[in-house]
């Protein structure tokens, strides 16, 4: 990194200071579209984002040179800080003009954060390759656990402006995650398809008519990567060995992958089983690390030409998926497991808790507020 931000003293300061929590379901109570509610959220964000930016921004900043320089995490490194500053910079929130302004300026920041999580995993994967031993794991939980809280923060109160039917703020009513699953597994089917000529069928069994009230957008994500995996092991394992014979009844047929859905008093569980031969027993812990994946993307197979294209890391990813649906399941008290059968397939179960204001799940602390927590604590020690 050639110099520090210009507010570094502001980001220590900022990084110091006491951040309120909020659990969600107190966001769901407060998510009105008045103009008195709008006015008092955005003070409030106003006030909180600058602090969490900065206790980010000051973990980055006291990371190794290495780990800094590289171009990809230097580049999340530069819009942290430009939110931070251009939050921190804004004037008070007293208008209904200020808060129209700021909350322009809280759709755009969002947007500038969308590509964060695939450049801090092709960052880290490159300073891996330099340093096979390095690990940030600590570093990364921390940092995705606010990223998951600031991003529901940030969204919410965008939606606040805009209510939609059937949602209150990010929250979904009797959101089917058969639905989510589907138009998911379409996507995902041909995407395998233009890589290897071939992808397994995707079969819904169980309840599929369940529904729970949850965020879309984090059970989308969660089901695209175990999906993914799931799909791309299955296909790895049963591809026919000459792309040219692909079709032919000589061919025998590749093993579905099985999404199955369960609704219990306080949770929905989906599970998604494939026959793609399993994690071996000895690296199905190092499964949950950042960066462990099983995908090699750096050596092409001179036999498959289709084994370097862009679109096959697309499919396989860094290494960031699971570790990541972890941190997203669990944050409102779910949950992930891996049951590997090796030389068979992998079962994934995915637990998901009902997001009904009230509930445990929405009224307890998360992982944010618990993190949150600590830093208040850890800065107003003597």
């Amino acid at each position: 990194m050639s110099a520090l931000p210009r507010s570094f003293r502001h980001i220590q300061v900022l990084a110091k200071q006491h951040a309120n929590t909020i659990t969600l379901g107190q966001l769901m109570r407060s998510t009105r579209s008045d103009t008195v509610s709008l006015i008092r959220q955005g003070q409030w964000l106003r006030g909180q984002l600058p602090i969490r930016f900065a206790r980010r921004l000051d973990e980055f900043l006291q990371l190794p040179y290495v780990v800094v320089h590289n171009k990809h995490i230097k580049q999340v490194l530069d819009i942290y800080v430009e939110t931070f500053e251009s939050v921190s910079d804004f004037p008070s929130i007293l208008t209904e003009k200020d808060e129209a302004e700021f909350a322009h300026l809280v759709r755009a920041q969002l947007e500038k954060h969308q590509a964060v999580a695939r450049l801090i995993a092709e960052g880290y994967r490159e300073v891996r390759m330099a340093y096979p031993h390095f690990r940030l794991d600590t570093f990364l939980d921390r940092l995705f656990i606010t990223r998951i809280s600031v991003r529901i923060l940030m969204e919410n109160y965008i939606r606040m402006r805009s209510p939609q039917e059937g949602f209150i703020g990010v929250v979904q009513k009797e959101m089917s995650p058969h639905r989510i699953i589907q138009e998911l597994s379409n996507e995902i089917t041909r995407l395998t398809e233009a890589i290897y000529g071939v992808a397994p069928e995707i079969e819904f069994r169980g309840n599929v008519s369940c529904t729970l009230d949850y965020i879309p957008r984090h059970v989308q994500f969660m089901c695209q990567e175990l999906l993914k995996n799931a799909v791309r092991a299955t296909t790895e394992r049963h591809k026919p060995r000459d792309r040219r014979s692909v079709g032919f009844a000589s061919e025998p047929a590749m093993p579905k992958v099985v999404v199955e859905l369960q609704k219990g008093d306080v949770h929905v569980i989906i599970k998604i089983s494939d026959q793609g031969g399993g994690v071996p027993k000895r690296v199905q812990d190092e499964a949950w690390q950042y960066g462990w994946t099983t995908a090699d993307n750096d050596h092409e197979d001179e036999e498959d030409p289709y084994s370097g294209c862009t679109w096959r890391k697309e499919l396989a990813g860094y290494g960031f998926g699971l570790p990541l649906t972890r941190l997203h399941a669990q944050y409102f008290g779910g949950d992930v497991f891996m049951q590997a059968l090796p030389g068979h397939g992998t079962d994934m179960y995915l637990l998901l808790n009902h997001l009904k204001e009230g509930s445990p799940s929405t009224e307890e602390d998360d992982p944010s507020t618990a993190l949150t927590v600590t830093e208040n604590q850890s800065v107003n020690a003597p």
